[in-house]
């Protein structure tokens, strides 16, 4: 019988297939059927003797002219049938070859059917006629072949009494079925009757008999069997002691001395695995390694006893850790797998476990062609055994569970696809209530859940919460993998909890964890990592609590688990890091000095314990920096504190294997430190801080490179971060008269997110374009990098054998610094590269001066220290005008008032005109002054300290050019005045103007300067019109109904001409709008739209049958299109959290191809559109017809005069929304 562990087959279950004999031979004048029957015998002893396979050729063919021989009704003739059926069903078992079993199968029925039910061989007939059968349900999984092998056993049993010489043999088979039928349907009733069909064999073969240690070891892998299932140990402790029996009974030249030898050796290293103790590991090997010694060359069951020893050998690597081990274990199953043919029973056997030796030495050295002859290995198994088979689903976890590991290492979604496929097919194919059923669901859970920090799907978690859950249902208490299951539901719904913040989840996540721990014996290896986590879990409730009581358990478990840990343990750094973490959260609560002294300590212990070049290098000496630099602003601060923080953070910057994101984190303290301490920075290795803030800049693109999916990268907490540090070190640049250098980096971090996208979007397809593998290899390499920084070991399935090897402290630094030396070899590589000089390096200042071609281009950068404009003027000029009177704290105030505005007024949505005048939309404040309107406030202070001071200064620069006298300025703001209306700054009374920017120049916005470099669509007087493609949505379903959409359609098409295409209401589907704007150059929306505050990228236009969201739109790339109206509401909001992102539907219409963009700042009256578009039409087309360059920003300029003119200027919230982005 082959299991999935490889161990030895019962041996009985053919054992009653021999020979039939005779009387002793007489060659004087035997007939010739008879000596070729004595030949066979002989020859058949010789093969089993010595594995010698021409002896069994030659008993074959001595069968076959013996049977040629002899009359059919001649009374020998039967005898001759079994004798060949026997040596054949041995030939198929050592070659493989499925003829030989059925032809043998052909032959023990023909037999059987000759031979009546009062024959004293009936018995034995069916017994072998059983055992054929049931070796094919072992070779192709067919449950038929099983049931008639156990019904044909059943009724052998019956025909003899119990006093019978072949009534044990034949019990014993029986028991086998019933085991290998419990294997394959999980029933336990199956299991019971074969431990007691084996007792029962036993206690009926006396002492001395040659078949009791066969039986004693039956009996003992009956009872293994049952602690595998229920995990009781007196169950393992029976199998050792009835093991041990056996090989005692049996000498060592004996037949089946090999076997006995193996099954000991397997219940051995069982009780190792439960009860660690290394006498049972010591013996495991020995045992194991005599069996090989004593088996011949050429024997058919070698490559099960090589098989077997490599396991052992494979177990004492993963307990010392020696690699020699790992090594014998590796050339021990390579050497089973070569020795077997293809078609074997037992190849997909040999072939899983050597994949598993190759997966071990991956994750000890970290040389992917170890992961890749792994996953090949696996996917052979699984090419090799049919569906039916009872082995199919663990060679289906195996393979799925390689698929996982190369994904963590090389972020390639094809394997993680793969891997949740393969472990959803094993689950598929295992009953309900088979013994593995419950650990293919882990192994599919953990898959799951994988998925789901990968691409952050709230499905993915919800499935992985599903599947542990019924694992641990199906577990019961006491089963040694009850603990590893609730280890894993409990981070699952701590995932869970991070994403929902219901504390019901986290209390369950507790609950979890804390009985994973009390089940896990303290000598387990897994003891360390679960104390550990649920160190984490009370560390996240005391977050949410401020109970100091949830923080001392957590620090309690985190320091047992440290405790625990065996030194060389790879995962002991990170334990007291984690410790670390803990005790200085303590202090910052209570302010106990000992917390923070032994907090240090860890910290510097765990970076001394880790390799220099290991992926989490950066981080723990990040935290190590925390440290000291909490104690130097501490009562207690030493002397040195700022020197040891400043080397810590320096150290954790400069690593080059560890993620970049931890590295940029790192170079924000480094600055913030050097700050306030500049004199400790004057001496080498130290950097001057703006050298510091380029190290740090250089790092943004690789951080954004290695990112999540685009809605994973805007729910992230790093483009705070992120934002932040771009924004310090832009002042610094400021503050130093670096504006060039202030203005790179400026756009550097400006809307990160769509920068990547177009980033990706252009150079990578050029890349590939001429250099494809390069392409690929970059893609790769960079996801192994991002994955490098966690260990593999984590989140490795803990059920598969293969994966209880922890990667080895050296291993995960090699791999990690491997991956690192690539990325930056096919950087440098693709540079060097024809028209890839500037690859995925930020734009310099020469490759921006082109955004001010149309005029100038102010950028405002806000810190809590200083307010500045740049203004960019000229290829090679930078005007910078400080902003004194303003402040970070001033745009805040102005930003909430506007926002109160907006809400008070409740501009949500795109309104008909009864609607706007009913409830005071658009009117001033009821009952105030026009001196106590907030929006009068915000208008005059964006004019007095924002617009004029900068106007001042734009308007006398010699190289500003103005159409019809007035000059174009774009602004690109940033912080809180990215929301605020630049364009309509001023001082307004008794409804006109006094002084106001739309006076003096025409406004535009740009979330990036490299927005502004793209070239327009050329127009010319000949006709030759851009398409313009118009969508109104009158009465979009489940909408308010907007009807003035079809006036302005109207409008629109009537100014534009013949060249322009409609979608009118039921017309404008998401697809066919999609479809329209990769073939016109203008694109006209008017809808309703919405900003999704909870979800930006979900924003969206609402259409007949849908929402055409932001996410949607990014996905596209128009290279040619020209011009969107966005004549929808908030299609230019923005969210707050994310300032500097531009996560909005005007944004989004720049970026995917679209030069110009109109866009609504929030809503707008359904009497406004038509007005405004019916004069900026009028003028867009004056210009298209005159041949002249298209000024979008004019035409709105106009158009938004033409409404104030119709409405009133105080109606401040109808005509302000109107905005203009890009050329």
């Amino acid at each position: 019988m082959s299991t999935p562990d490889g161990a030895e087959p019962h041996p009985s279950a053919s054992a009653e297939s021999s020979l039939a004999t005779s009387s002793t031979p007489n060659f004087g004048n035997l007939p010739l059927h008879t000596e070729m029957r004595i030949v066979a015998e002989r020859a058949y002893e010789q093969y089993e003797t010595l594995g010698d396979m021409d002896a069994l050729e030659m008993s074959i063919q001595c069968c076959r002219v013996a049977m040629g021989a002899t009359e059919d009704d001649h009374p020998e003739k039967v005898d001759i049938i079994t004798s060949l059926a026997a040596v054949l069903y041995a030939r198929s078992k050592y070659v493989g070859e499925r003829q030989d079993l059925e032809e043998a199968i052909f032959l023990q029925q023909l037999a059987n059917a000759l031979t009546p039910d009062d024959s004293p061989d009936k018995q034995s007939r069916l017994s072998n006629l059983a055992g054929s059968i049931f070796s094919r349900f072992q070779r192709e999984g067919r449950t038929e072949d099983l049931e008639e092998a156990i019904g044909l056993w059943t009724h052998a049993v019956e025909l003899v009494p119990d006093s019978h010489v072949d009534k044990p043999g034949l019990l014993s088979n029986h028991g086998t079925s019933h085991l290998l039928r419990f294997e394959q349907l999980g029933k336990l009733e199956d299991l019971e009757s074969g431990i007691a069909l084996h007792a029962r064999a036993v206690e009926l073969t006396p002492d001395g008999h040659p078949d009791k240690p066969l039986r004693l070891n039956n009996s003992g892998n009956s009872h293994q069997t049952r602690f595998e299932q229920l995990g009781k140990l007196e169950d393992l402790e029976s199998a050792i002691a009835l093991h041990a029996r056996a090989v005692e009974l049996t000498p060592d030249g004996h037949l089946h001395k090999p076997s006995l030898l193996t099954s000991s050796g397997n219940s051995h290293l069982t009780r190792f695995e439960q009860l660690g103790k290394l006498d049972d590991l010591e013996s495991g090997i020995a045992l194991h390694a005599r069996a090989v010694e004593l088996t011949p060359d050429g024997h058919p069951d070698k490559p099960l006893r090589l098989n077997n020893s490599g396991c052992s050998h494979l177990t004492r690597f993963e307990k010392l850790g020696k690699l020699k081990d790992l090594e014998s274990a590796i050339a021990l199953y390579a050497r089973a797998v070569g020795l077997t043919p293809d078609g074997h029973p037992d190849k997909p056997s040999w072939l899983i476990n050597s994949g598993c030796s190759h997966l071990t030495r991956f994750l000890q050295l970290g040389k992917l062609e170890d992961l890749e002859s792994a996953i090949a290995l696996y996917a052979r198994a699984v090419e090799l055994t049919p569906d039916g088979h009872p082995d199919k689903p663990s060679w289906l976890i195996n393979s799925g569970c390689s698929h996982l590991t190369r994904f963590l290492q090389l972020g390639k979604l094809e394997d993680l696809e793969s891997a949740i496929a393969l472990h959803a097919r094993a689950v598929e194919l295992t009953p309900d209530g088979h013994l593995n059923k419950s650990s293919h669901l882990n192994n599919s859970g953990n898959s799951h859940l994988t998925r789901f920090e990968r691409l952050g799907l709230i499905e993915d978690l919800e499935s992985a919460i599903k599947l542990f859950t019924r694992t641990a249902k199906l577990i019961p208490d006491g089963h040694p993998s009850k603990p590893g299951c609730l280890n894993n539901l409990a981070n699952s719904l701590s995932g869970r909890y991070g994403r929902t913040r219901d504390l019901e989840d986290l209390e369950e996540a507790i609950a979890h964890q804390s009985r994973a721990v009390d089940l896990t014996p303290d000598s387990h290896p897994e003891k360390p990592s679960r104390l550990n986590n649920l160190g984490t879990k009370l560390q996240t409730k005391f977050k949410q609590s401020g109970s100091l009581d949830d923080l001392d358990q957590a620090i309690t478990h985190k320091t047992n688990a440290v405790s625990l840990a065996p030194e060389g343990h790879p995962d002991k750094p990170r334990w007291m890091h984690n410790l670390s973490s803990s005790l200085c959260t303590r202090f910052n609560e209570a302010g106990n000095l000992p917390d923070l002294e032994e907090a240090i300590r860890c910290s510097t212990c765990s970076v001394e314990l880790l390799p220099k070049n290991h992926a989490d290098r950066a981080l723990m000496l990040r935290l190590l920096g925390i440290l000291f630099d909490t104690r130097l602003h501490s009562p207690h601060a030493q002397a040195d504190d700022a020197t040891h923080a400043m080397e810590a953070f320096l150290g954790a910057m400069q690593h080059p294997n560890s993620h970049p994101l931890v590295r940029l984190r790192a170079c924000y303290q480094y600055t913030t430190l050097f700050s306030e301490f500049p004199h400790l920075f004057t001496t080498p290795p130290r950097l001057a801080l703006l050298d510091a803030y380029k190290y740090a800049l250089v790092l943004v693109p690789r951080c954004i490179w290695m990112g999540n999916n685009v809605r994973g990268r805007y729910a992230s907490k790093e483009l705070p971060v992120i934002g932040e540090m771009v924004n310090n070190a832009v002042t610094a640049a400021i503050s130093a008269g670096e504006y060039g250098l202030a203005l790179e980096w400026l756009e550097t971090g400006q809307a990160v997110v769509w920068s990547q996208i177009l980033q990706l979007r252009t150079p990578l397809d050029d890349l590939r374009q001429h250099h494809s593998q390069l392409a690929d290899d970059l893609y790769y390499v960079s996801q192994a990098l991002q994955h490098a920084a966690s260990s593999p070991s984590s989140s490795l399935p803990s059920s598969a054998e293969a994966y209880k090897a922890q990667p080895s402290l050296e291993g995960q630094a090699q791999s990690s610094h491997t991956y690192a030396l690539e990325y930056e070899k096919l950087i440098t590589q693709i540079r060097e590269l024809d028209g890839f000089k500037d690859f995925l390096l930020p734009k310099t200042l020469s490759q921006l001066t082109g955004a001010c071609a149309s005029g100038p281009v102010v950028v405002l950068n806000l810190h809590n220290t200083r307010c500045d404009a740049l203004v960019l003027s000229q290829p090679d000029h930078i005007t910078h005008i400080p902003l004194p009177e303003f402040s970070l704290v001033h745009a805040v105030k102005l930003y909430e008032d506007l926002w109160s505005i907006l809400a008070t007024r409740n501009l949500r949505g795109r309104f008909r005109d009864s609607e706007w005048h009913d409830d005071n939309r658009g009117q001033d404040m009821p009952g105030n002054g026009v001196r106590n309107d907030p929006m009068f406030r915000v208008l005059g202070d964006l004019w007095n300290f924002v617009v004029k001071p900068i106007l001042d200064i734009v308007t006398t620069l010699p190289t500003v050019t103005c159409i019809s006298s007035l000059p174009h300025i774009t602004w690109c703001p940033t912080g809180p005045l990215a929301f605020l209306p630049l364009h309509a700054a001023g001082i307004y009374r008794a409804g006109r103007s006094v002084e106001a920017i739309m006076d003096f120049a025409v406004s535009s916005y740009t979330p990036t300067l490299e927005a502004l470099l793209k070239p327009r669509v050329q127009t010319t007087s000949t006709g030759d019109y851009p398409r313009g493609l118009v969508v109104s949505q009158p009465a979009t379903p489940g909408q308010k109904r907007i009807p003035q959409t079809t006036t302005e359609a109207g409008i629109v098409v009537s100014l534009t001409g013949l060249s322009t295409d409609t979608m009118h209401d039921s017309d404008g589907t998401v697809d066919a709008v999609l479809d329209g704007m990769e073939t016109h150059n203008w694109v006209h929306l008017a809808c309703h739209g919405l900003q999704d505050k909870a979800d930006p990228i979900n924003s969206y236009f609402a259409l007949y049958d849908g929402k055409l969201t932001l996410s949607t739109l990014m996905s596209k790339h128009l290279p040619n299109a020209d011009l969107a109206v966005l004549s929808a509401c908030q299609t230019a909001t923005g969210d707050e959290n994310l300032s500097e992102e531009a996560v909005h539907l005007a944004a989004g219409m720049l970026n995917i191809g679209f030069k110009s963009v109109i866009g609504t700042m929030w809503s707008i009256s359904d009497r406004s559109g038509p007005i405004v578009m019916a004069k900026f039409y009028e003028v867009l087309m004056e210009q298209v017809r005159a041949g002249a360059e298209l000024q979008p920003a004019y035409a709105l300029h106009e158009a938004m005069k033409a409404l104030r003119a119709e409405l009133g200027v105080n109606r401040f919230m109808e005509w302000i929304p109107f905005i203009h982005f890009g050329l």
